[in-house]
């Protein structure tokens, strides 16, 4: 899940729905079809994914396709009509980069010593860094923006040419006109661009919190890279603050240099006494093939077969970056993947066909912004004028409660779930959001109603290579799924129309 679509859904949490009443008494989920539904068969469709052998999934990486190929095939063990143009999968090209060696970086601070940063704990490349090995001095540019005509530019009077430049990862939460930075702005290709078109030759970048914000995380993995054109011999990292503040010279530098360019709402730019070492090998492909996975259940009624329920979530992760550094991507979202599989096998043994038809998606490419969505709603099952639903499972098996979102905007279904789940293990939160959220976005866009599923306090290992089977909480998982199904049947028997 990328972190600019989580900082808009948290926005949406801030309030609770518009009431809503459901029109009829739910339709029963099967006994037969909730037994399927256990911890040990969800973690261990979990713990499968998340290995090492799926190197991350990475879309349209071969660990990826491997992935892929194994959700068809648990397609196809149960029966459901193959959805894609190639049988289960539905291909489309993508922007793709791929580490061919493990990136590097040392640092030489001001009185000579020399740091060997560690892959994972001191630094990772983003995953859309171009290629080189580079050797340069440092400078620090602030928050990276150069934007001279809204009256701020951190590379104002400043020589970078043939430097590597060190800046901030987010934007300031502060704007020098009423229009608010371009989101595209904060992302790293664009803050890539923007260094590259000033003569820098790499860019480094720490997440320091704003003074009183939240805590710094760890250098994560990620794809999210912006719009642009791709810098391929152009490297880009993240690194740790720990890391940001040997290059600033003192511990706790960057924290408070960010401070005082928020006070003073202008730059700090400054050439660094500090040098840096930077070595990235990666393949870049402009059009690259990847593939949802799509299984169908036709439904049972006449009247009503044309009319679908998707159920989906994103199979994709961030990849691996050495032998030693892989983003199992356990809870994001294998979680959710295994929860599609383990609901199709609800379905499927539930002893009686639904009245609508269920398509079941494993999403590519969530992760670089959704493309795997848009593009199986671009290119549906059944006509998403016909579509009744769509529920996305992303991020559902780590923290303390369930949350059900797009409750503001599809109020009925979201009271639907609501119901069911008071009379059962009454584990959901009444915060919720409008809209879709993640690959649900596409669809909400459409005007198919959603419900998004996920868990409170789910994102503790979000990108991080420590989100890990053991890190989930099973029984929540269970009841999440539980109440998905039970849901996702009385909407395929009829609700929620």
């Amino acid at each position: 899940m990328s972190r600019i679509i989580i900082a808009v859904t948290a926005l949406g949490l801030l309030a609770g729905a518009a009431s809503a009443q459901p029109s009829a008494q739910p339709s029963a989920a099967p006994a037969e079809g909730l037994a399927v539904i256990t911890a040990e068969a969800l973690l261990a469709d979990v713990a499968h994914l998340a290995s090492p052998a799926y190197d991350g999934r990475l879309s349209g990486s071969p660990g990826y396709v491997a992935a892929a190929r194994w959700g068809a095939e648990r397609f196809a063990a149960l029966g459901l009509e193959p959805g894609g143009e190639d049988g289960y999968l539905q291909w489309f090209d993508i922007e793709h980069n791929e580490f061919t060696a493990p990136p590097r970086l040392s640092l030489t601070a001001a009185d000579g010593v020399v740091t060997e940063c560690r892959l994972g704990p001191d630094f990772a490349a983003r995953g859309f860094s171009g290629s080189g090995e580079i050797s340069a001095p440092v400078v620090f540019v602030g928050y990276g923006l150069s934007q001279p005509e809204r009256g701020y530019d951190d590379y104002a009077g400043l020589d970078v040419a043939g430097k590597i430049v060190l800046c901030f990862k987010p934007n300031p939460a502060w704007a020098p006109d009423s229009t608010g930075w371009d989101p595209g702005s904060q992302t790293p290709r664009v803050k890539s661009l923007a260094a590259r078109a000033h003569g820098a030759v790499a860019l480094l970048w720490f997440d320091v919190p704003a003074a009183g914000g939240r805590p710094a995380r760890a250098p994560i993995g990620s794809v999210l890279h912006g719009p642009g054109a791709q810098p391929e011999d152009f490297p880009q990292l993240e690194i740790s603050n720990a890391t940001a503040d040997r290059l600033l010279g003192a511990e706790g530098e960057g924290a408070r240099l960010r401070a005082l360019i928020d006070t003073e709402k202008k730059p700090r730019s400054a050439a660094l006494a500090a040098k840096a070492d930077v070595a990235v090998q990666a393949r870049y492909t402009a059009a690259h093939p990847t593939c949802n996975v799509v299984g169908v259940l036709r439904g049972s009624d006449p009247a009503r077969a044309e009319q679908a329920l998707v159920i989906g979530g994103h199979l994709d992760h961030v990849g691996r970056q050495s032998s030693d550094l892989y983003f199992p991507g356990a809870n994001d979202n294998a979680s959710g993947s295994a929860a599609v599989l383990r609901l199709a096998e609800a379905f499927t043994r539930a002893g009686t066909r639904p009245a609508r038809t269920v398509v079941f998606v494993l999403f590519a490419s969530e992760e670089s912004g959704l493309e795997g969505a848009k593009h199986h709603a671009a290119h549906p099952v059944l006509p998403l004028a016909n579509t009744a639903a769509m529920f996305n499972l992303d991020c559902v098996a780590c923290g303390d409660s369930i949350q059900v979102g797009s409750g503001k905007t599809s109020p009925e279904l979201w009271a639907r779930a609501r119901e069911l789940d008071a009379a059962g293990d009454a584990c959901l939160v009444a915060r919720t959001w409008g809209n879709g959220g993640a690959d649900a976005t596409p669809f909400h866009e459409a005007g198919v109603k959603t419900l998004y599923w996920v868990t409170t306090n789910s994102y503790p290992y979000l990108h991080d290579a420590g989100d890990k089977p053991e890190t989930l909480n099973a029984p929540l998982y269970e009841k999440l799924v539980r109440l998905c199904f039970r849901t996702a049947w009385d909407v395929a028997m009829g609700g929620g129309s």
